[in-house]
């Protein structure tokens, strides 16, 4: 069972990890338990961490100091096919 990194960050007793969360974060404890890395943002690590709910919600509004919910994109936008008119519809009409 993995605990929650956020949890250890605070020094709280840590919690049942029910999924994971990416986060941008300039602390070490928090980019030492990442399961995976991705970029660097300054001083900031795009890493992967085991969350509980409670601290997923708490990143997510900004709760969390030194800390922010890390959303990657797509380096190309996919742009969606568009069908024709004739084809979109059921209606025979």
């Amino acid at each position: 069972m993995s605990v929650c990194a956020i949890c250890e960050h605070l020094g709280l007793a840590p919690q049942a990890a029910t999924g994971t969360v990416g986060v941008m974060t300039d602390s070490p404890a928090i980019i030492s338990a990442a399961i995976d890395s991705f970029d660097v943002d300054g001083s900031q690590q795009h890493v992967v961490v085991h969350a509980c709910p409670e601290h997923v919600v708490d990143v997510y509004r900004g709760r969390i100091p030194g800390t922010r919910m890390a959303w990657k994109l797509a380096s190309e936008l996919a742009v969606p096919i568009r069908r024709s008119p004739s084809t979109a519809s059921a209606s025979p009409v």
